[in-house]
């Protein structure tokens, strides 16, 4: 019979016994089965194109899947659906100084998506008042209640507070984050420039101001020809520079300096001095050693490397993250870019006294002072003869954020509804908001982004 053998089984024995016989059934060993084959697993990606960008973007799909855009074009997120699961695409860090909406975001991936869209556009700028009462003065206090003369640059710190250089003083004034307005260092307008600590030192002709990595600013002091260092406990130092007028190279105070109107750090410590008069562009290493990077020390307008470039009368500095320096260089009414080798370009600017936005030499200035530069490579200028304040991308499109051009005044608002007096310095956070020293109003005022109704 199928699958079963009978076998006979006789056994005996002697004596008489007896005997018997049974039949043993051997069933056959089960065949194996084949084992079922999986599931076709079916995925899908989501994508889609996004327009108007000129910062960084993240995009987030189901609340885990973060994709940083940094330009216009096609998308796709890494992590791939399985077929029918839900997606749902929303902007999780919107770019600076811009608002990005989605559509088409949600649904269920039946098939590849690629039809999310993102849109970008540009915010206005909402100007307030952050401190001081607009009167000449020296008072401390609370917003309003305290006052400034000639206020001219501004940075700020980790912790949130500007610093000032208070110019007509020769005083570097705190604002706290909650607009608290103190005297952090220098005893007063007296000219000289004296080590020590707070009130115990003395600037003479304070000018620009920057900050390193770790808390410590530096002064640039027009009329003492020095670059001063103060420390986080408001400790005053000198850096670099006898008080002698020169472009002599050197270290720290044998070298010398010609009117220095503003200091720049980068990521490496590295101090960058612009001259005004000295029409260069000075490097200070962390080891105090002091060196020419670019300018022919005679006022004049040239792009080049090193001493084969020149400047005109130059009033701002600032470096971006990838240690490019970028000059405002006022009396020729450009912006400058200066690589870390010494190669100087013109990013924007055509030259002629003007207002007009456009890319690079379409664009015009008039006596750009402050800059700033933010975490996206967007450059803020304050274009003080226009009392404007102007945006640059990093491709040199040139446009205004708030201001009306040659218009002088005090009155907050957005955009064009605002007004300054000759602003010189302007400073960014990491939110994007900006500050901005309006010097010959003596106030301090706020930009902050504000969308488009």
């Amino acid at each position: 019979m199928a699958g079963v053998i009978v076998l006979l089984a006789a056994c005996g024995g002697g004596g008489g016994g007896g005997g018997g016989a049974g039949f043993l059934p051997i069933v056959a060993p089960a065949q194996p089965q084949p084992e079922p084959a999986p599931p076709v697993v079916v995925t899908h990606t989501v994508g889609g194109t996004v327009t108007g960008l000129t910062g960084s973007l993240v995009l987030q799909n189901n609340a885990g899947d973060d994709l940083k855009l940094t330009a216009d074009g096609k998308f796709t997120f890494t992590t791939a659906l399985v077929e029918g699961a839900a997606y749902e695409v929303s902007v999780r860090t919107q770019p600076l100084w811009q608002f990005c909406t989605v559509s088409k975001g949600s649904g269920k991936a039946a098939a590849d998506v690629g039809d999310v869209a993102v849109a970008c556009s540009t915010v206005q700028a909402q100007v307030s008042t952050f401190a001081g009462s607009g009167t000449i003065g020296s008072v401390n206090g609370n917003g309003s209640a305290a006052s400034f003369y000639l206020p001219y640059s501004v940075v700020l710190d980790k912790s949130g507070s500007l610093l000032v250089s208070d110019t007509a003083t020769n005083l570097v004034r705190k604002i706290s984050p909650a607009g608290d307005v103190t005297t952090f260092a220098g005893g007063g307008n007296n000219g000289t420039s004296q080590d020590g600590n707070g009130a115990a030192a003395s600037f003479s002709g304070l000018s620009g101001l920057a900050l390193d990595a770790t808390g410590n600013a530096y002064a640039a002091e027009f009329g003492g020809n020095r670059i001063r260092k103060i420390t986080p406990a408001a400790d005053v130092t000198t850096l670099a520079g006898s008080g002698a007028i020169g472009s002599l190279d050197g270290h720290g105070t044998s070298a010398t300096f010609k009117t220095p109107s503003s200091v720049a750090t980068d990521a490496a410590g590295n101090i960058y001095v612009l001259e005004f008069i000295g029409a260069v562009v000075r490097k200070i290493t962390p080891a105090g050693d002091v060196t020419t990077l670019a300018g022919s020390g005679t006022a004049g307008f040239a792009d080049g490397t090193g001493t084969a470039a020149s400047f005109g009368q130059a009033y701002g500095i600032a470096t971006d993250a990838a240690g490019n320096i970028y000059v405002a260089d006022s009396s020729n009414n450009r912006i400058r870019k200066i690589t870390p080798g010494g190669v100087v370009t013109t990013l924007a600017g055509s030259g002629q006294a003007g207002a007009a936005d456009g890319a690079g030499s379409s664009a015009s200035f008039h006596q750009p002072g402050g800059l700033a530069v933010d975490s996206d490579g967007i450059i803020y200028v304050a274009d003080t003869g226009n009392s404007l304040l102007r945006k640059i991308t990093p491709a040199g499109v040139v446009s205004t954020i708030a201001g009306q051009p040659g218009v002088l005044g005090a009155q907050n608002g957005i955009g064009t509804a605002a007004t300054f007096k000759q602003p010189y310095g302007v400073t960014v956070d990491a939110a994007g908001n900006l500050y901005v020293a309006d010097t010959f109003n003596n106030l301090i005022r706020k930009v902050t982004p504000a969308r488009t109704p």
